[in-house]
């Protein structure tokens, strides 16, 4: 395996140990891979797991449930180097086997870190080679050095579910003959996971107290709407108490030395890189070991990050965090239960609403606690239904004002689980089969082109039987999401590019910069745009809504500009009915010349952002959309909300 040693001598006087003495006293290194002292003063061991009786069986298999001590090696001794393979049968044996690291008869472990997130990864075996951990051909390695004194203790624990048939390992380590000093440092190393990020803080990946350095971390990332958005999160690293962090980033992707979302693909480096990066789905593992550059504390440190800008983003979030410090360290959180990490198998969108969030009638249903299946339920539980062949169950949604609906049913297989029907006005509208050998989430239902009765949706569930080897006829239902039938204003006459003058992305001032098309509407005008252009109204479909219309085919340039847009509204009555709007990036919204929204940030528009009042008088009322472009995506997304279903549009009215 090719090793990188041109920054082994970095740490010599950060990580260190001295034996006091008469004489001037030696230091050494355990960062350098020939440190004099350690050649001197120490005996390598390696203990494996090789056949005792002199076969070939090279290996240890772990019952299910069962923990294995594979070292207990009396100090003192620094372990250079470590070694794994495996057999597991189980998919997620990276989540479900977990590693612990003892130090010095303490009872609570100083390293606690599922199997494959340990080297590198907790999504896959990925080949990989970082200078101090990574995963090479099959195999699994580490190159931490972690001094001890009294004794170290090594723990595999199988949560698999099954047995692991073959267990091969290496541990190599110099016992010294010279007790460590009482300010050692050890090494340490935490997993830490938040199944969806749905808070307004930093994750927090790292929170120690005592005196140490912070020597890296890895990180899974996956994202419930599949974009890599949550990238533009920035790292925020306090230490020793500080209010304001000492290292603060400028996006996730920056932090492990990539760059634009990782343009160019995996790599590994000595010292940072990405193991995965599935751009279809947004799952990312990367790491950044700070080996050059680790960050000393004193008192204390807590490592932070951002899940997307200000913490917009809600993601699947996991890290394992590597540091040194004096024993005692601060205790750490209990690791999540085997079920809840294992990786996401389905994502249920951040939009989604559970089940008893409605009106449920019909035959007999609870709540239940579906966290020991694994991390793919929203908020971890189900309506559970359970009134045998036959039975049926009533979902009543409120407030449906749209014409119509596409409505995704996130549902449940499992061993005693019945198969089901599923009606809306009397009509067969899906179906879906029960039956699995576990309780596993089932997949995805889609419905489509549901239209609401005196705005109410009402959809009946009815089982219908079951696989032959089913033990039951139960029902889960998990959550559902609700997309309408988006029918945005259908047509506008659009002018521009004007100029968008500004000193950086958060001082444009063309927004708020009044141009003559804001002054009057008058079709026979042409006024001076950008370069001199000589710029006139045009129609634009605005039917496909939003970056679908493509509008940057039709203006040039699109970076940095202003343009307007302007349809017509009849109302056979004074009403208030809700405009949802957005835009990338900024703009403004004025019914009949009157300024009623102004936004202004650097913003990726999704449909329905903002949800604007909207003051209809009778008759025919000017609508005039002001969107402004700072540079790259550019669009608008526009509709009305018509409960009465009595508006109609017209450029020309």
């Amino acid at each position: 395996m090719k090793r990188f040693f041109n920054f082994g001598l970095v740490l010599s006087t950060i990580i260190f140990i001295s034996w006091g003495c008469q004489k001037a006293q030696p230091t050494v290194n355990v960062f350098a891979p020939m440190d004099p002292f350690l050649l001197e003063h120490g005996k390598m061991v390696q203990l494996s797991s090789y056949d005792t009786t002199g076969g070939n069986n090279d290996r240890i298999n772990i019952h299910e449930g069962k923990t294995v001590e594979i070292a207990n090696i009396d100090g003192p001794g620094v372990i250079k180097r470590m070694w794994f393979t495996t057999d597991s049968r189980d998919p997620y044996y990276l989540r479900r086997i977990l590693l612990r690291f003892y130090w010095d008869d303490e009872t609570e472990p100083s390293v606690e870190v599922p199997f494959g997130d340990f080297f590198g990864c907790g999504f896959e075996y990925k080949h990989h080679m970082a200078e101090y951990v990574g995963m090479s051909s099959g195999g699994y390695y580490s190159y931490f050095p972690m001094p001890f004194n009294k004794n170290a203790r090594i723990e595999v624990v199988n949560q698999t579910g099954e047995e692991i048939f073959a267990f091969y390992y290496h541990i190599n380590y110099f016992e010294l003959d010279e007790k460590l000093p009482d300010d050692t440092e050890y090494f340490h190393a935490q997993w830490k996971r938040d199944i969806r990020t749905d808070y307004d803080d930093n994750f927090v990946a790292l929170d120690a107290e005592g005196k140490g350095k912070f020597v890296g971390l890895s990180f899974n990332g996956e994202p419930y709407d599949n974009s890599l958005f949550y990238l533009e999160g920035d790292e925020m690293i306090y230490v020793d108490g500080e209010d304001f962090p000492s290292t603060y980033g400028t996006g996730w992707e920056d932090y492990f030395t990539g760059g634009w979302y990782f343009q160019e693909g995996p790599f590994d480096g000595p010292y940072h890189g990405v193991v995965v990066l599935d751009k279809e789905n947004g799952r990312v593992t990367a790491y950044r070991h700070h080996i050059p550059d680790p960050i000393p504390f004193k008192e204390s440190i807590k490592v932070t990050m951002e899940h997307g800008h200000a913490n917009e983003q809600k993601v699947d979030w996991s890290t394992t965090v590597f540091w040194y410090q004096q024993e005692p360290h601060k205790p750490m959180e209990p690791i999540k239960k085997a079920s809840l990490r294992i990786p996401l198998r389905r994502k249920v969108p951040n939009e989604a609403v559970d089940f008893f969030a409605y009106k449920l009638e019909g035959a007999a249903h609870k709540v239940v606690d579906m966290s020991n299946y694994g991390p793919d339920w929203f908020n971890m539980q189900q309506i559970e239904v359970d009134g045998g062949n036959g039975a049926e169950f009533h979902v009543t949604i409120p407030e449906a004002y749209e014409k119509a609906y596409n409505i995704d049913l996130y549902t449940t297989k499992g061993p005693d689980y019945g198969n089901v029907e599923i009606y809306h006005k009397g009509k067969k509208i899906g179906a879906f089969n029960g039956y699995h050998d576990e309780v596993f989430p089932a997949e995805i239902v889609s419905l489509e082109k549901l239209v609401p009765e005196n705005q109410e949706i009402k959809l009946t569930f009815k089982v219908v039987g079951a696989h032959p080897k089913s033990k039951g006829f139960k029902m889960g239902l998990d959550a559902a999401v609700f997309e309408p039938e988006r029918v945005y204003i259908p047509e506008w006459y659009m002018i521009g590019p004007f100029p968008n003058p500004r000193d950086n992305d958060y001082l444009r001032y063309g927004l708020d910069k009044v141009y003559e098309p804001e002054k009057e509407f008058d079709l026979s005008k042409t006024y001076v745009g950008i370069d001199d252009q000589e710029l006139s109204w045009f129609k634009v479909d605005g039917r496909p809504g939003g970056y679908a219309m493509e509008l940057w085919k039709l203006f040039d340039p699109t970076d940095f500009i202003i343009t307007y847009a302007v349809t017509h509204v009849y109302s056979p009555e004074d009403q208030e009915l809700p405009l949802l709007f957005s835009c990338d990036d900024g703009g403004k919204v004025f019914l009949n010349d009157d300024e009623i929204f102004r936004f202004l940030d650097v913003n990726i528009a999704k449909p329905d952002q903002h949800e604007i009042n909207l003051k209809l008088k009778k008759g025919w009322n000017k609508l005039m959309v002001k969107a402004e472009n700072n540079f790259g995506g550019f669009c608008f997304y526009a509709r009305i909300i018509d409960k009465k279903g009595n508006l109609k549009y017209s450029v020309d009215k």
